[in-house]
């Protein structure tokens, strides 16, 4: 084995350290709605908000296909009560997705 291969293996990302930290921090619920949040819920989704400063690494937007960047914020959607399903979507996707499937609930 080359010293090369070697050194891709250990800078694999689900081998750091922090890729298996405490993500309580991104499900727990935010303190104070705004407005705008209203439009992002969904029956049958939990849906949570995740502020720029929390994100430290690149996501892909199911909707778009594109990244959704280190450091912005975005939301992170799953069916309710199956949380291995979450996906992490740009707000304006996911706002696009709300309005397709019928609305915001009320």
């Amino acid at each position: 084995m080359s010293k090369g291969s070697r050194r891709k293996r250990a800078t694999r990302p689900w081998q750091h350290p922090d890729a298996m930290r405490d993500i309580s921090d991104l499900l727990a619920a935010t303190t104070g709605t705004s407005q705008s949040d209203d439009d992002l819920e969904l029956d049958g989704y939990e849906v949570r908000r995740v502020d720029g400063r929390q994100v430290h690494k690149e996501y892909l937007c199911p909707s778009c296909g594109n990244v959704v960047p280190e450091g912005e914020g975005h939301v992170v959607v799953w069916p309710s009560g199956d949380s291995d399903l979450r996906r992490h979507w740009h707000r304006h996707c996911w706002r696009i997705e709300v309005r397709r499937s019928g609305g915001a609930s009320e």
